[in-house]
């Protein structure tokens, strides 16, 4: 099935990916959710386990300089914005939760009702809910906005690639939270720390690209785990 040319619209403008699958489209709901309704785009996952919790504990009481690398999984889930919105002609920067009132404003009626979830993350939606989303655009200049992030393919500041290959060759453990490690910058500050033989723990619900690389991995919410942990 073709993507409508509104669906290619807000692919350009949000670069987002839509691809049919059983007369649904996908679309990553990140950008839409309010805080009210963040619950409703975290997977779920299955109880603590009190010995995981102890390992995590310990592997963080032995670090002396533990690097954390965080995802939008840590964001979301505590209602931290995790990105603004970008002007892709005049450079403009537009908060999140302004935003979203303007969608809001523009779609009334559009409901945020998932048809699925996909493995990384992205839910169904119908080819209507698509077809009638108003999108909008620059404030100061009409032009088209884009989430200020990076993604899949795009390129990293090459001054923020050496900032944090500095930060991992420093460390002596890394905590991964709230990241699947799918885009490959971040994976492969995971391999720099793999080469430098430095213990890793990964905190994210669901699996990663390198689960396969660390001592320690654990299966559940951010928000619930990360507050059981001792500082001292």
């Amino acid at each position: 099935m073709k993507c409508p040319q509104s669906c290619e619209r807000m692919k350009m403008i949000f670069g987002l990916t839509f691809r049919s699958a059983k007369g649904h489209w996908i679309a990553n709901p990140s950008w839409q959710c309010s805080k009210a309704s963040i619950g409703l785009f975290v997977p779920a996952s299955p109880p603590l386990d009190p010995e995981k919790v102890k390992e995590l504990q310990r592997f963080i009481t032995l670090s002396k300089r533990l690097l954390v690398m965080t995802g939008a999984g840590i964001s979301t889930e505590s209602g931290i914005p995790d990105y603004r919105v970008l002007c892709l002609d005049c450079g403009e920067q537009t908060p999140r939760g302004v935003l979203q009132e303007r969608f809001q404003v523009l779609n009334p009626t559009w409901s945020a009702e998932a048809y699925g979830l996909a493995p990384d993350g992205d839910v169904f939606l119908s080819e209507e809910q698509v077809r009638s989303f108003q999108v909008p655009s620059c404030v100061q200049c009409g032009g088209h906005l884009k989430p200020d992030v990076v993604f899949f393919g795009d390129t990293v500041n090459p001054d923020k690639v050496d900032f944090v290959h500095k930060r991992v060759k420093e460390a002596d453990s890394l905590l991964v939270v709230g990241s699947s490690l799918q885009v490959y910058s971040s994976y492969r500050f995971i391999l720099t720390a793999r080469e430098k033989k430095l213990p890793i723990a990964i905190l994210n619900i669901g699996p990663t690209r390198s689960d396969d690389l660390a001592c320690l991995k654990l299966n559940s919410r951010c928000g619930e785990l990360l507050p059981l942990i001792d500082p001292r």
